[in-house]
């Protein structure tokens, strides 16, 4: 009796175990990097990026967001081309989301920078190095 308890006990304490493990491998990953977009060599000159074949661009964005690896992007004010700020495990994941955009496929716009990032200060939740400690 005594022996069918441990056994029992073991087999709970193993079931957590893999479920902590699962868990874990299902949080999100905690890198972040910036892309930084440029006009690519089909980029039509005299229209501004509203006017650009980027519908595919958007839709994908919107594609990244909902599966969590899209934090925040838009375009720069100067039409000269864009932020886009990812989560990912390491930088070859983010290149591989980037090279895979619509935008960036059709030529429209071009990768010009990745660069891996730290949220230091967040406005929307308060986040800051210096918030009084509590």
């Amino acid at each position: 009796m005594l022996f069918s308890r441990i056994v029992r006990v073991g087999a709970i304490v193993a079931a957590l175990a893999v479920a902590g493990w699962l868990l874990a491998q299902s949080q999100p990953p905690s890198k972040q990097y910036v892309v930084l977009l440029k006009r690519g060599p089909k980029w039509v000159v005299g229209k501004p990026a509203g006017g650009q074949a980027l519908g595919n661009h958007g839709r994908y964005l919107q594609e990244q967001m909902t599966k969590g690896a899209l934090q925040l992007a838009g375009p720069f004010l100067d039409d000269s081309g864009g932020l886009i700020l990812y989560n990912a495990r390491d930088e070859a994941e983010v290149r591989a989301i980037a090279e895979h955009d619509p935008g960036v496929v059709d030529g429209i716009l071009a990768v010009e920078s990745i660069r891996p990032f730290h949220l230091a200060f967040d406005a929307a939740s308060g986040k800051s190095p210096f918030s009084a400690a509590k």
